[in-house]
């Protein structure tokens, strides 16, 4: 099967705030004026509703307040309202600009019995967000902000205002911390981009059945498309049909790097991981994991190669660096393997020429050292990264990246802020090796691959955490093989 014929488009789509408005345009053409702002609002009515009964066990006799700007995110929110206020909730509206919203939704809010305040003032059990729209990541006021977020329930409409619906940019204390976001449409980046995805809460898509004419920025993996991705055992699987990964890690600074890469290797699937001497003393792998063949130079065996971690900057991994790019087998780059690439003009000659499919892994400081010329660490900056030196960028943090050399990208949205400790990254390098090794590469799309096995990742730590309240990379590893019988 050729790259052509693979398939891109699994996962949730993600699309920018241009491509909604391009196709809420279209649909304005083919359906009745206001039907669209119709549809949206009793979804989030509707999903108030809920959530009141939920929380306090009764929808009629609570209180809303509804907090809407001029535009028509103010309007969703006014005609949701008036959804309430019919079903016997006290519903009043607050005008953060004094007397200028959407004249036809305060009008119905009005008729069903709700009333305008002049400030803030009291106790809700629920603040409707309808502030800012798409538009707009102007601050909200810090007063503002600070009397909303104080409240038992707080509900975004599209996206808490302040955060910056394509970027996710925002700044903490100016902007809205909702419980839930009823975002219209199609998922937004800001949603699903750090630092703006921490306020976001629960996300409910509501579906206006818009036709997109381009290719999302954006894609979220889940449970049934991870499914699709991990390679399936058949009835003839064996050690070598399931595929072999080399690692090659650890240095005598840190040993442990080793064990932890081969650890996430070892539960990813794959039928045999080999562990390269050479590095660090191999009896500290063996000793733990028997099942680990220790080999001295290169098999040809091997399908696929993990690199990095625990490298220390020797003249030896050096070398083993220039082998293994040289070579047209996938490769996962990580920590040490990275600094060497950053350092050595050869080496970053060597990788952006592979034909071979090639995996980085860094954080924040690591693709700074290697990117010097972004200074942004952000969806642009990677996906500007990962054509320049033709990789797949994984981009490490609270919401992961993982990026193509073509550009297509997906985000993981799984991972919890315990997977922040020593040695969890290399975990994440045997894994998603592990996963490379063991694949048919033309006949699956690596980059959601690539980010699958981040996927696999983030939920081992989410069970590791649930069962030790501070996880170590050990934890996490031992989970991963869970996380495959799962699926």
């Amino acid at each position: 099967m050729t790259e052509s014929q693979v398939s891109h488009d699994l996962g949730l789509p993600v699309f920018s705030v241009a491509q909604i408005r391009d196709a809420e345009e279209q649909a304005f053409l083919v359906t009745a004026p206001g039907s669209l702002m119709q549809r949206a609002a009793f979804a989030l009515g509707v999903g108030c509703a809920d959530l009141l009964r939920e929380t306090f066990g009764r929808v009629y006799g609570t209180s809303v307040l509804v907090v809407v700007g001029p535009g028509n995110n103010g309007g969703d929110a006014l005609f949701a309202g008036a959804l309430l206020a019919r079903r016997g909730v006290r519903v009043e509206i607050f005008c953060v600009v004094p007397g200028v919203c959407h004249e036809v939704g305060l009008t119905a809010v009005l008729v069903a019995g709700g009333r305008v305040i002049d400030s803030l003032a009291g106790e809700f059990d629920l603040v409707l967000d309808g502030i800012a729209g798409l538009g707009s990541s102007r601050p909200v006021d810090s007063e503002l902000a600070r009397f909303i977020n104080f409240s038992p329930l707080v509900v975004a409409v599209d996206i808490p205002s302040g955060v910056n619906a394509d970027t996710g940019v925002c700044d903490v204390d100016a902007c809205i911390h909702a419980d839930v976001t009823f975002t219209f449409g199609a998922l937004k980046p800001g949603l699903v981009l750090a630092p703006g995805a921490a306020f976001v809460g629960a996300i409910e898509v509501v579906d206006l059945d818009l036709e997109f004419d381009s290719d999302p920025v954006l894609r979220v993996l889940g449970d049934y498309e991870v499914a699709e991705l991990v390679p399936a055992l058949s009835f003839d699987s064996y050690k070598y049909s399931r595929g072999v990964v080399g690692i090659a890690a650890g240095s005598p600074s840190y040993p442990g790097a080793a064990m932890l890469s081969v650890l996430g290797a070892q539960h990813s699937g794959v039928g045999m991981v080999m562990f390269r001497e050479g590095f660090v003393d191999r009896s500290l792998v063996l000793d733990s994991l028997p099942n680990v063949v220790s080999i001295e130079s290169d098999s040809p065996r091997i399908t696929g190669w993990a690199v990095g971690p625990g490298f220390s900057g020797r003249e030896e991994e050096h070398s083993f660096l220039v082998s293994v790019l040289d070579g047209e087998l996938p490769v996962v780059l990580d920590a040490g393997a990275l600094s060497d690439v950053a350092e050595s003009a050869d080496l970053r000659a060597a990788v952006a020429a592979r034909s071979g499919v090639t995996v980085v892994t860094p954080h924040v400081g690591e693709f700074r050292q290697l990117f010097p010329s972004l200074a942004e660490f952000d969806l642009e900056s990677v996906r500007t990264a990962a054509r320049e030196l033709n990789v797949i960028v994984v981009a490490k943090g609270p919401r992961t990246l993982v990026v193509g050399p073509d550009g297509r990208a997906f985000v993981d949205i799984e991972a919890a802020p315990a997977m922040g400790t020593a040695g969890s990254g290399d975990v994440l390098t045997g894994i998603i090796g592990g996963l490379l090794a063991g694949s048919a590469l033309d006949t699956v799309d690596v980059v959601a691959l690539v980010a699958a096995g981040v996927w696999i990742h983030s939920r081992a730590g989410r069970i590791a955490e649930a069962q030790s309240e501070n996880p170590t990379a050990v934890d996490i590893g031992n989970m991963v093989g869970e996380v495959l019988r799962d699926l």
